[in-house]
């Protein structure tokens, strides 16, 4: 009965043995297919903390052995998702790539195997031939800042040698010859004259003639003042044809200069990302990244490379626009002094609009028009009163044997009984009403032209004031938050966010260069509109003061009146 009881107890241990065994087996088994994937390897992803300077860090998870020979996609060193490839007819399954897509034809990336005795040096070496060096860019011409041209001294060059400026003088000199051919008085007739020739079988009367005009009423006079009025006129389209043409050059100058700036920033960015790249490969090569990491980081490298070059070529674009509103379309490139990064002037609005209406050469031009109406008013008033003919003729009577010399006087005026010249007088009175209200309508137009480029300066100014203190500093943080978290917290933090930051970066840094842009685009058309010689020098004229601070309590001062016309001339 003992033998039998512990033959009994003898079994019953045994088989707990096995069971215990089995269950140890089947853990260790489950726990093996967990941590590989396929014939491949699957590592913990723990990332140690690191910065971009480190660049072979080590793994520190344990390694399942697997065949060295087999290769491994990014796909399978994921782990497998059995509730998805289960399905034939999920999308998961289903997932391809169009092949009308660009890049459709390329093939998986597969990695080598990784082998736990290699270094990452080694590992580093044979990923090469996956990730290739960054396609070289070419290099610009690096000119020191002093090497090129300021913007006064590029005023200047277009002064002396634009053609614009040619002409606008050739108009002055052209409305001086006419106002000198509207004060001449008219030349007098000569001639020949014969009357009753072949009279008797004679010579006739034979001799010679003159007449003259005599203009009344000072008629010329005012011609001529009229004529002086498009003189004036002509030179102050002179002036605004030099302020348009340094406005020219201060857009053309400007876009040189962020051009400039623009292609320092793109090369930054593009160190930045190439930096990045490299150091996501070492990552890779120690086991602490996938291939898709990497491959995306090129991605956007090659893409700054390509900022870079277009940043080049648009900078050679803006430099030879600039040099053919110099009117020297073959002037090399030198680059611009300045940086487009400095303070705009401080500008107040209601002094700029008092400076610009007492000295903008379109009201100026308006009002030499209303003088010149003044005056051809006056000129069609004196147009009522007749000029005096004056003809005199000297001749040899040929009639008689006596061969006497006879003279012939006449002096005639027209009567003015129909017509008194009643329509040009209404018209010249409709003209001057015209003139009178175009200066008032041109006021207007400039006052709003102001205020929309007032309005823009304030505006970008303010904005670019908020990249400079905030923007700009707070993404670059981001951005390196984001990077040496995702090198150290593992599978916590998604690599998209790293992609995102770096394109919202890039992105940043164009909105601030397109602030720029406007910022001086709008500084430069309100020098336009104030018609200033020195871009700089702005504040110097419309300042804030203290009395500008609040608006006007009375009426704005009013520009000068008119000329009234003036009474016709007896």
């Amino acid at each position: 009965m003992r033998k039998k009881f512990g033959t009994f107890v003898l079994n019953a241990v045994t088989f707990s043995a096995k069971c215990w065994l089995s269950w140890c087996l089947l853990f260790v088994c489950t726990w093996l297919g967990c941590t590989r994937g396929g014939s491949g390897l699957r590592f913990s992803h723990y990332r140690p903390a690191a910065t971009l300077a480190d660049s072979t860090p080590l793994p520190t998870a344990s390694i399942v052995p697997a065949s060295a020979t087999a290769e491994v996609s990014p796909a399978e060193q994921l782990p497998p998702r059995q509730s998805f490839a289960a399905d034939p007819t999920s999308a998961v399954s289903q997932f391809r790539i169009p092949p009308e897509l660009p890049g459709a034809s390329a093939a998986p990336l597969r990695l080598p195997p990784f082998d736990q005795g290699q270094s990452p040096q080694e590992r580093r070496s044979l990923l090469e031939g996956l990730f290739p060096e960054l396609p070289a860019v070419e290099s610009f011409p690096q000119l020191p800042s002093s090497a090129g041209m300021d913007l006064s001294s590029l005023q200047q060059v277009a002064a002396q040698h634009s053609p614009v400026m040619r002409q606008a003088m050739a108009g002055v000199y052209k409305s001086r010859g006419l106002a000198l051919q509207a004060g001449l008085y008219p030349n007098p007739t000569v001639g020949y004259q014969g009357d009753t020739i072949g009279t008797a079988r004679t010579a006739g009367y034979n001799g010679i003639f003159a007449s003259q005009e005599f203009v009344t009423a000072g008629k010329l006079t005012h011609a001529q003042n009229a004529a002086l009025m498009d003189v004036r006129a002509a030179e102050h389209a002179a002036r605004r044809t030099r302020i348009r043409l340094a406005t020219d050059v201060r857009r053309n100058y400007f876009k040189v200069a962020i051009a400039q700036e623009q292609l320092q920033f793109h090369r930054a960015m593009a160190q930045l990302t190439n930096a990045a790249y490299r150091a996501q490969i070492d990552l890779l090569a120690g086991g602490e990244s996938v291939a898709y990491e990497p491959l995306q980081l090129r991605v956007l490298a090659i893409h700054s490379g390509n900022n870079v070059i277009q940043a080049q070529n648009g900078l050679m674009a803006a430099w030879r626009q600039l040099a053919a509103t110099l009117g020297t379309p073959d002037l090399e490139y030198t680059g611009v002094q300045g940086s487009p990064e400095i303070s705009v002037p401080e500008i107040d609005f209601h002094a700029a609009r008092d400076w610009m209406l007492n000295r903008h050469t379109d009201l100026a031009i308006a009002q030499t028009q209303i003088s010149k109406a003044c005056y051809l008013l006056r000129l069609q008033n004196a147009t009522s009163v007749p000029n005096l003919h004056l003809y005199s003729a000297v001749q040899k009577d040929d009639t008689t044997t006596l061969n006497d010399v006879t003279f012939n006087v006449q002096v005639g005026v027209p009567l003015p009984v129909f017509d008194r010249n009643q329509g040009n007088i209404a018209a010249a009175h409709s003209e001057l009403n015209r003139a009178q209200q175009d200066l008032a309508n041109q006021r207007n137009q400039l006052v709003a032209q102001l205020s929309e480029s007032y309005g823009r300066l304030v505006s970008y100014s303010e904005i670019v004031a908020t990249y400079r203190s905030d923007i700009l500093e707070d993404q670059v943080r981001v951005y390196r938050g984001v990077y040496e978290r995702f090198r150290g917290a593992g599978d916590s933090l998604d690599f998209s966010q790293v992609v995102v930051t770096q394109q919202t970066l890039a992105q940043v840094i164009a909105s601030y260069l397109q602030a720029l842009t406007d910022q001086w685009t709008a500084l430069v058309d309100v020098a336009e509109l104030l018609q200033v010689d020195d871009l700089f020098s702005i504040s110097e004229y419309c300042s804030p003061s203290p009395a500008a601070v609040e608006p006007p309590s009375g009426p704005v001062t009013e520009l000068p009146a008119p000329l009234p016309p003036a009474a016709p001339s007896p």
